[in-house]
Parts: structure tokens; sequence; C-alpha cells
């Protein structure tokens, strides 16, 4: 090994060794810029240990290697550059680690001596070795890997070259206004207590929600549930932020199952925001939320009407003239379809007509999910048919998941009920639902939605089906 690789190993090491300082005992979350960056350390000095040497050109011997894990940290620096996402990570770690106490964020904590000085100590070692660090090791790999074979394409990001730390405020500050920043950012996250907010007023407000089930108390619609479950779980992965566009008619589920999904996953945040932050807020609310790359963001606009909201600033900000941040997606719900430039910039998700079919779909998967063992079609036809009499008693406003569900709740909670329903299933003539109820709520509500002119494909679609 000669000098130049001597002295790289050994100022990786160090940078290892002050970074490991901030995490002791624990792991930075996956796919997070502290998470890229120790990795990254980690596959340098393997690469530069006596192992054999990265190469610009070639396949990596192991199944990836430093070329492969400073991509990575390149690419979660594409919102923000490399020496902000590293000064966050250390006011955070500082903010996190400090003593507690009255003075425990004053200058006077970061004396010579304490736990702060200590900390604040690493993080300027950490911050003066990462200034040089990549860039020249990146010239060692260049040095070593020789020349471009024929045809040949460097496997590097050209952005890994600026992964430097010379802008980092830990090489200028000094440790009173470390110590007033730690302080600030110490105070001032405002996702630090809670999962579910609201945006007004330029403020986000922590929201219950004691009324949204959970994941896995929703029925029927199996294909558009397996979707909600794989399109939150891709965000949650670091995999994809595309839009989730929804659109369907009202009280099919779009508002519950978004909530729902996106919280299954427990490092996704909800955020409610204004609907004109749809039209007019969108750049300022995205730059905000951007600055905490530590939180996954879902925004959740819902009732949205597609047809008459101004497209501008999301067209701007989604596959514009810039691109979201990894760590925000958007999901937006109506009961319109979107225009074809909106639809083609996101996800879409269009719910099926909630008619006699997918009513019996959701009892049937109910009772499954309450412990019958292969309930009859007489039975679900019962209880199909029962609920839509009891809309026609005016006892439910619309017929929809959200009112059959509540339906549902009473019939299990009902002992008489259930075994009238069960006697008139074992009778001679079953009860069935018709058909037509569904159909002419359906027209009504397409009427109200859409007007005149939608409801001609809406026959010709329901002819089809038949």
């Amino acid at each position: 090994m000669n000098t130049e690789s001597t002295g790289l190993l050994a100022a990786c090491r160090a940078a290892e060794a002050s970074f490991h300082v901030f995490f002791t005992g624990e792991s930075p979350a996956p796919g997070t810029f502290a998470d890229r960056l120790g990795a990254a350390l980690s596959a340098i000095e393997h690469d530069l240990d006596g192992a054999p040497s990265a190469n610009f050109f070639e396949p990596p011997d192991a199944s990836s290697d430093s070329i492969d894990a400073l991509n990575l940290l390149a690419a979660a620096c594409t919102s923000f550059p490399f020496s902000r996402l590293l000064d966050k990570m250390l006011f955070e770690r500082l903010a996190a680690l400090a003593p507690r106490g009255a003075h425990s964020r004053t200058p006077s904590a970061y004396e010579s001596g304490s736990d702060a000085a200590f900390f604040y100590d690493h993080a300027v070692r950490l911050a003066g070795l990462l200034k040089d660090l990549v860039p020249a090791y990146c010239a060692l790999l260049a040095e070593r890997s020789g020349e471009a074979p024929d045809g040949a394409v460097s496997r590097l990001r050209p952005s890994v070259l600026k992964l430097d730390s010379a802008q980092s405020a830990f090489l200028r500050m000094k440790p009173g206004a470390v110590a007033l920043e730690v302080a600030r950012m110490s105070a001032e996250d405002p996702f630090a207590h809670g999962r579910i907010f609201r945006h007004q007023d330029g403020a986000f407000v922590p929201l219950t929600l004691p009324s949204i089930r959970s994941a896995d108390e929703f029925y029927g619609y199996a294909s558009v549930r397996r979707m909600f479950q794989e399109h939150f779980r891709a965000f949650s992965e670091g995999r994809n932020n595309l839009p989730l566009l929804i659109s369907s008619l009202p009280g099919l589920g779009k508002t519950q199952m978004s909530i729902a999904y996106s919280l299954s996953f427990p490092d996704i945040t909800l955020i409610i925001p204004q609907p004109e932050d749809l039209t007019t807020g969108l750049e300022p609310l995205i730059a905000e939320l951007a600055a905490w790359p530590e939180h996954k963001f879902m925004l959740f606009f819902d009732d949205i009407d597609a047809a008459k909201t101004d497209w501008y600033y999301f067209r701007t900000n989604i596959g514009g003239t810039f691109s979201l941040p990894e760590n925000i997606t958007l999901t937006i719900a109506s009961n319109q379809r979107f225009p074809v430039n909106i639809s083609s910039r996101g996800r879409g998700c269009e719910f099926p007509m909630f008619d006699e079919i997918r009513c019996q779909e959701m009892i049937l998967d109910f009772l499954s999910a309450k412990g019958l063992r292969e309930p009859s079609k007489n039975l679900v036809a019962v209880i199909a048919s029962d609920y839509v009499s009891e809309f026609g008693q005016k006892q439910f406003e619309e017929l929809s998941p959200r009112t059959l569900v509540r339906y549902l709740d009473h019939y299990l909670s009902d002992p008489a009920k259930r075994k009238t329903l069960m006697d008139e299933a074992n009778s001679e003539v079953v009860p069935q639902p018709d058909p037509q109820v569904f159909y002419e709520e359906n027209v009504k509500l397409m009427r109200s939605i859409h007007g005149e002119e939608a409801l001609d494909q809406f026959r010709q679609d329901a002819v089809h089906a038949k």
C-alpha cells in the first residue's frame, strides 16, 4: 500500500470512528443520508484495506463495492448539497445526545471536558475529514483503474465528485454558535411527537383520527387494497414516491383507505393540507418538508374537484421544472377523473362502482374475516338483500361500502338479527339484492357529479357488464 493509500485509509478510519460516536448503540434509519454515509465509509475502508480495489469500469467481485455505496450516497443528495445534509445530521445528533438540564444547550455546556464538547469535537473532525476524503478517493480510483477500455463507461456517478463538506458550518462555527443552533433544532422539529398533522396557516397542527379503521378492517375491493398496500410499501422502502391519484364515486373508501394504508407503515408521517395548498402553496410546502429528510411525508389532498382545480403548481413540481424530493409523496382523492396531463404524472387508482356484485363480495370477505368458514352464497345474498331493504327504509343515506360496514357491524352485534337472516338463508325462497336499486343510486351520483353527459357512458358500461 503506497503512502497515498495509507493516508486515505487512516482518514477513512478516523471519519468512521467519529461517525460511530454519534450512532453508538443504534443504527440510522435505512435509506437515510446517515445510513448511506456510514455504508460509504465502510465500503471505502474495505476497498482500501487490502481487498481488491473498486474499478471504474469492471463489475465488483462481491455483490457491491465502494462505487455502489458512493452512488447511493450521491442519490441521497439530489435535493440538497452534501454539506447541508451532513450539517443537518450532525446538528440533530448533537441535539439528541446533549445532556439534559437548564443549561444543557447553552455555550457554557461546550466547555472543555464536557460531553457536549466531546460530541462537538467529533462533529468538527468528521466535517474536516469529509472535506477531501471522497474526491481524493475517487482520484485514487481513477489512477488505479487506468484508461477506459474501448466502449467502457464509468460506473461512478459524476455527482459523487461533489460529495465534500467544504461548505459545512462546522468548519467555521464556534461552539457557542453551535449550541444555539442545537437549541433551535431541539425545539423546532414539528414532527417529533405525532404522525398525523394538519397544515393550516403555515403551521403543522397534530391531529388524532379515532374513526379511521386499520388497514386490515377493509373488505372487498381486493385489487384496490393490494395496490394501496404495494404503493405505500414502495414509498416506505424508498423505492418510489410517485403521486397516487384516486378517483371514484363518494363513499367507496378513498379517504379511509388512503389514511389507513399510509399509517400502516410506521415511518410515514401523514400531512393533511388545505385544498388551496395544491393550487397556490405547493412549492413552499414541499420545500419546508424537504428540509426534514429523516421523515417520510405523505401529503393527502382529499375531496379535490379534479375538473376545476388549477393544476399549474402540481405540474411544475411533479415531473415538471422540479422533481419531488424522495421523502415526499402525494395522494389526491377526487370524485372525478383526473385530466390526462395530470394522471400521466402519477399512479392512477379508480374504484369500480358499488353494485350488487361488489356488495356481496364485501359481505363474503367480512364474514370470512370474522371467522365464518366458507359462508354460503345464500347467507351472503340474504344479508345483501336486508342491507338494501334497510336503505329503502331510509336507515342509510347512501348505498356504499361506507354504510355497508356500518350495517355489518350492527349485524355482528345483534344475535337475533343473525338468527333471522340465517333462517331466511335456509328457506326455500332466498331473497336477492335488487340490482335496480344499485343502478338507480349510481345514476343519481353520476348525474350529481358529472352531469347528464356522463350517463350515456355509464349506461353502456352497465349493458356490457350484463
